[in-house]
């Protein structure tokens, strides 16, 4: 697959591809209102066309999809990727292009419903609630070039080299304290606190906590129970920094204060070696007062 500039002579089937896939995902979210603004002021707008600039990704010299830039690269016009190509990381190597060419230092766009978590998997974040303007629905978004490139710091997660993994885990903590944008990766975070190794366990651990305050679909309720078990981990270590991951959810998750109190008061410190006990138990008293403090 190769990603470049969309030429004169493509430009019918890239806006062929734009209408497509736009009635077909995005559509259904509109009134016939919004359907008949977007078409009119963006896909069959001259004056709108000669003021972006467009990439194509080709596949076999087949367009499959399509991300338009206005604004001198910082604001995302249009984007679109043929539906039976969704999921194969096509968008991601069109939004990379843009980012590449891009000299602003940050980027906007207005997605819509249909594309918000699309965009918070790119890294965007929320800068306002959802909004209609001539029946189109929209939330506007922006990403910070350097500061947010979430995608990539996700994969260090699991990196052999420690101190990598775990720049990573700080970078995404700290993300997290200030916007919603990592929560689009909490699944992710489900699963590496099954791993094997402690210390995955312990980075997706800390960073599924880190989601209590975006938690806007109660993952995070429906996965605790099993989260929890890492209280009962075989590495003191692990149990320590689990305790001090909780304040997040203790802060942001009332209704698991319960839940989280029970597993805490479960927690069997004595198995470990005697250094430790106190620690541990000290750990606890902390997350105990601090749901009572709440």
């Amino acid at each position: 697959m190769v990603v470049k500039k969309i030429d004169e002579n493509k430009k019918e089937e890239a806006l062929e591809l734009v209408i497509r896939v736009f009635m077909k995902y995005e559509a259904p979210y509109y009134s016939d209102e919004g359907v008949e603004t977007f078409k009119r002021t963006a896909v069959y707008n001259e004056d709108y066309m000669e003021s972006i600039t467009m990439y194509g990704a080709y596949k076999n010299d087949k367009i499959v999809g399509v991300i338009a830039m206005r604004n001198n690269g910082s604001h995302i016009a249009l984007f679109f990727v043929d539906g039976q190509y969704h999921r194969k990381g096509i968008g991601k190597r069109l939004f990379q292009t843009v980012l590449e060419q891009s000299t602003a230092d940050e980027l906007t766009v207005n997605s819509s419903p249909y594309a918000q978590e699309v965009y918070h998997h790119l890294g965007f974040e929320d800068t306002a609630p959802e909004q209609v303007t001539d029946g189109i629905r929209y939330i506007p978004m922006i990403y910070k070039k350097n500061t947010y490139d979430i995608a990539s710091l996700i994969p260090m997660l699991e990196y052999k080299d420690t101190s990598i993994a775990y720049k990573a885990l700080q970078e995404l903590e700290r993300i997290s304290d200030e916007t919603g944008s990592v929560y689009a990766y909490i699944e992710k975070f489900v699963n590496m606190i099954r791993s094997d190794k402690y210390v995955v366990r312990v980075r997706g651990f800390r960073l599924f906590c880190k989601q209590a305050k975006w938690d806007r679909n109660n993952i995070l309720d429906e996965n605790i129970d099993a989260a929890l078990h890492i209280l009962n981990d075989e590495k003191p270590t692990a149990v320590r920094q689990a305790l001090a991951a909780l304040s997040d959810v203790v802060r942001y998750k009332p209704d698991l204060r319960e839940t989280v109190k029970k597993a805490v008061y479960e927690i069997n410190y004595l198995r470990y070696k005697d250094t430790m006990h106190s620690l541990i138990a000290k750990d606890i008293r902390e997350v105990l007062d601090l749901i009572k403090e709440v």
